[in-house]
């Protein structure tokens, strides 16, 4: 009775003990929760037009839940004297803390807590028209399925190339379109159920990317599949049987629905589709329509060729995908005897449907034997793994290495030529693009032929990219013939130290990049490839490169990218026909020995290798062939040296101080790279304020052209300005007094973003002596943060004539300029002078926040008494303000002295900590026709002087109330451009 009575204690201890943990882990769940409503809260106030993400809408709705479970869930612990309920208590009080511990890891939201304006909660592929009637037909039927109770696994099987994934991209994008939750997850032939519970939980924003269960992420996902209502997750092309229950899709219930392409019935069959839905051919005229609307216009075809073509299209046996694929390659063709040569071609097979379809897609592929060079670099594209999107600017990095474009011209035309013959490849259906045109894809049939062709040569690859691979093949698959080799985005651990080394002669590309486990390569892997071009080992774990490797003397490129485990490069010396060097992200201390005798080199990066603090003297000066150079911002750099490289068209690399840097731009006058980023300065850790960034530079993104200057520049000292530069940030510069002295630039300039911190003897952006510096005419972004020393943003002349003053500005000063930015300018009084207002007919958005001394937006041309009224009424227009952001400006009475008409453009006004401010003469007494909303503070909307009693009541309809915002970072996106800057700072999340 006693070990019973004990047992039942114990088992009442061992529960208080977890809801006591329950209860903390919930506590650090709904300071999380605080946190996101806080940011949302910061969202709402900001004069943002965006909203939650249903991720996140939904994940907060569920803490509720959790958090009144828990309440209920305690008082049940309190209550019970059972014993059997103790034990039913235990299992629940486990089930909530893991509800809790998963809801904390989901708060992490990769994809951010808010929509922007221009984002959905998924986005519309890019499709064609669905053509014929069968596919409009299966498309009812599919979204007739979808919208009801019953059907829950919906499968769509047909032959390859039937048009099985085009129609459910048009399904995916109607979803979205009536606002339905939908993910897509693209499963190919060789699957695991890892990496697919991983794509999955992607694509529905869980992170269960450290749990190595397998069970343990499918019971999250399943779980994480149970909260959702009314939701449908697509696996497109599957091959074979997938246990949803070992997945963790959970689907039945509350709208939740699964639909899945594959190519066989069987697979339908396993997987217990409770509807199959078959994809048919095209009829004839189905599939005469979609050949002549893939032709285009541009082909004329006459009585006899239109003949010809209609018996084409048929031997295409109704497969969309070889339709396409053969109008392609006949786009332009008018020439009866090309049309009867392809319809003689196509017919010489046997009439089997996957045989007709392989070999269509061939024949397209054979079309191009009048262009050796297309056909390699459509051929490289099946080096891809399956299914995968590849940059177009990666793949003709690839074609320039393999030297598939021509290598004696520049870089620039190298690229043209490139993304020409990918256009070609395109526009020929063998290729598909991305909507933003910067990626390319081939559909799974294309690869397939493709692969088919190298598998029997020439030229022979050897593809196993993606399969799972845990060693590399075996050695009778090395043969002499092989051309190139893809292993990449495999396991392979290690290369086997095989009795005699891999015999390929004639090898020229050996891609083993993405295999993560991959630390070690035995010494003499390489010797028996001589002929060897292209090496690519990146994003492995190798530690060093073997010696073996000093002998590749035909070497174009080798490419080390993220080996961060890499620290012994041997000597370099030999392999002089290399022309692109790639250590990014290395843990290299020292260059490579023998760097300085690669006279052939053009492309040469060190960004992001944070041990490597120093190039030695005399290196980069005989590199005189370069044209690409990234340096890692721990070095120094001199400045003649760079400037002396006058092939260098991408430019990435830091100057220990200003004599340096204007030595570099002296010899940039009579040209300048393309694209730059020079750090001027100082540079330590403390600066990279991204600690998830592996890069080490200035977050700039968006731009091609930027300058950061870090150092004490002095009052003295003058910068010799890059015309081109896009993006000026001065931090920590406290010598200077203002920006026109320091800038020697005599015409006008591409700057386009201006950021000046911390610098704590500046007195004016612009002197009045030098107000027509150039500099800032093509300005669209003023940052002021930090400076509190700053009284004007332009000197105002001290004189008693006003004319005097307005005739030192340039009518172009600050024409462009369309956000401005002040923060912490504790010495400002006043904010504009109306001549520098004229000035301002693009300015948009206006923030001014914690200026102590601020009185007056718009204030008087000269120095008098500032609480002087002006005798003459100020009538002046800002034509495009939109946004007006004033908080935190405790001594600020006025907009102006007189009354002022602004901008008829005007939606935003926001005002907070402004205690002094008790006439809002800005507002008129209506409201502007675009005003959208007021915000702020209530006590002080209270107290607010109205010239007409009613007008308070007029405005009171746009009037929201606000909270104090808590501190993040800023983003500010601008007309097609993002700009992050990276300090912690008051939010204000503004969408344009």
């Amino acid at each position: 009775m006693e070990r019973i009575v004990s047992a039942f204690t114990g088992s009442s201890d061992q529960l208080d003990g977890k809801m006591a943990t329950l209860k903390r882990k919930l506590q650090g769940l709904e300071s999380k929760q605080d946190d996101v409503k806080e940011e949302l809260k910061q969202v709402e106030y900001s004069f943002s037009t965006k909203k939650p993400r249903k991720e996140v809408q939904h994940w907060l709705a569920e803490v509720e839940r959790i958090k009144t479970e828990v309440q209920l869930k305690e008082q049940e612990v309190q209550e019970s004297r059972s014993r059997r309920r103790n034990q039913e208590l235990h299992r629940s009080v486990d089930k909530l803390t893991t509800d809790v511990e998963e809801l904390a890891e989901q708060s992490r939201f990769p994809r951010g807590l808010t929509l922007e304006s221009h984002e959905r909660e998924g986005v519309p592929f890019p499709t064609n028209g669905l053509i014929g009637k069968k596919f409009q037909k299966n498309r009812s039927e599919i979204l007739d399925c979808l919208m009801g109770d019953k059907d829950s696994v919906i499968g769509i099987y047909g032959m390859g190339g039937v048009g099985k994934t085009t129609l459910l991209t048009h399904i995916h994008n109607e979803l979205l379109e009536r606002d339905i939750a939908v993910s897509w997850v693209t499963v190919s032939q060789n699957f695991s159920i890892h990496k697919l519970q991983l794509d999955i939980a992607k694509a529905i924003g869980l992170v269960i990317s450290k749990e190595d269960d397998e069970r343990i992420r499918a019971a999250k996902l399943a779980r994480a599949f149970q909260r959702k209502k009314n939701f449908i997750l697509i696996l497109d092309d599957v091959w074979e049987n997938i246990s949803l229950e070992k997945v963790g899709i959970c689907v039945g219930e509350n709208g939740r629905k699964l639909i899945l392409t594959t190519r066989s019935f069987e697979v339908c069959r396993m997987i217990d589709c409770k509807k199959k839905i078959k994809v048919q051919p095209l009829s004839n005229v189905e599939a005469w329509e979609l050949f002549v609307e893939t032709l285009g216009n541009q082909t004329l075809l006459s009585d006899q060729i239109k003949g010809i073509a209609e018996f084409l299209v048929k031997e295409c046996d109704g497969l969309p995908l070889g339709i396409i694929v053969m109008a392609g390659s006949m786009k332009g063709v008018e020439d009866i005897r090309e049309w009867r040569h392809a319809l003689e071609e196509i017919r010489d097979v046997k009439h089997d449907d996957m045989h007709r379809v392989f070999h269509v897609l061939e024949y397209s592929y054979r079309k191009l034997n009048g262009s050796p060079k297309v056909q390699e670099c459509f051929l490289y594209c099946s080096l891809y793994p399956e299914d995968e999107w590849i940059p177009r600017d990666e793949l003709i990095e690839h074609f320039i290495n393999e030297k598939l474009v021509d290598g004696m011209k520049s870089r620039k035309s190298q690229f043209d030529e490139g993304h020409v013959i990918l256009n070609r490849l395109e526009n020929i259906c063998l290729l598909e693009g991305s909507e933003r045109h910067e990626h390319v894809k081939m559909h799974d049939l294309v690869r397939d032929m493709a692969i088919r062709v190298t598998r029997v040569g020439p030229p022979r690859f050897l593809v196993q990219a993606r399969m799972k691979l845990e060693d590399i093949p075996n050695e009778e698959k090395w043969s002499e013939d092989l051309v190139r080799v893809s292993l990449m985005t495999n396991n392979i651990k290690s290369i086997p130290f095989y009795s005699s080394p891999p015999k390929c002669p004639t090898l020229l590309t050996l891609l083993l990049c993405d295999n993560k486990f991959l630390r070690v390569i035995p010494r003499l892997f390489f010797m028996h490839m001589k002929s060897l071009t292209v090496l690519d080992l990146s994003d492995t774990s190798i530690e060093s490169l073997p010696s073996s490797i000093s002998n590749l003397e035909s070497l174009t490129a080798l490419l080390l990218r993220n080996c961060k485990q890499l620290r012994l490069v041997p000597s370099l010396e030999n392999l002089t026909a290399l022309r692109r060097l790639v250590l990014e992200r290395s843990a290299i201390k020292e260059v490579p020995k023998g760097l300085e005798k690669l006279i052939n080199l053009r492309y040469l990066s060190f960004r992001g290798c944070c041990d490597l603090l120093t190039i030695p003297d005399g290196i980069l000066s005989k590199l005189s062939q370069l044209e690409y150079f990234k340096s890692s911002v721990q070095v120094t750099l001199r400045g003649k040296v760079i400037g002396s490289l006058e092939k260098l068209k991408t430019f990435s690399g830091r100057f220990e101080d200003t004599s340096e840097f204007n030595s570099c731009i002296r010899l940039w006058e009579e040209w300048e790279p393309e694209e730059y980023g020079i750090v001027v300065g100082y540079w330590s850790d403390d600066d990279d304020d991204d600690d998830d960034d592996d890069d080490d530079w200035p977050d700039v993104s968006g731009f091609r052209r930027y300058v950061t200057v870090k150092e004490p520049v002095g009052s003295e000292d003058t910068l010799v300005w890059p015309r081109g530069t896009e993006c000026l940030e001065l931090h920590k510069c406290h010598g200077i007094t203002s920006l026109s002295h320091i800038a020697t630039v005599k015409q006008p300039t591409d700057l386009r973003i201006c950021d000046v911190r911390s610098c704590h003897r500046l007195r004016h952006v612009i002197c009045s002596c030098c107000s027509n510096v150039p500099l800032f005419q093509s300005l669209e972004m003023l940052i002021l943060e930090d400076l509190p020393m700053l009284t004007d943003v332009v000197e105002r002349e001290r004189s008693p004539s006003s004319a005097a003053a307005s005739s030192m500005l340039s009518i172009n000063t600050f024409s462009s300029l369309r956000t401005l930015d002040i923060r912490g300018c504790h010495g400002l009084k006043r904010l504009f002078t109306p001549t520098l207002l004229s000035n301002l007919q693009s300015l948009e958005s206006c923030k001014v926040k914690d200026c102590r001394q601020l009185v007056e937006i718009i204030g008087e041309t000269s120095d008098e008494d500032e609480n002087r009224e002006s005798t003459t009424a100020v009538m002046t227009m800002l034509p495009g303000l939109q946004i007006l952001d004033l908080n935190d400006l405790p001594e600020l009475k006025s907009f102006c002295n007189s009354s002022i008409k602004v901008s008829d453009s005007l939606e935003c006004i926001r005002i907070g900590g402004c205690p002094r401010l008790m006439r809002i003469t800005l507002l008129g007494d209506e409201p502007h026709p675009s005003l959208v909303r007021i915000l702020v503070d209530k006590d002080w909307w209270d107290t607010v002087e109205w010239k007409h009693p009613q007008t308070k009541d007029v405005l009171q309809p746009y009037v929201k109330y606000m909270v104090k915002p808590s501190t993040s970072i800023i983003h500010l996106q601008r007309h097609g451009f993002l700009y992050t800057i990276g300090s912690v700072i008051s939010s204000i999340q503004v969408e344009c």
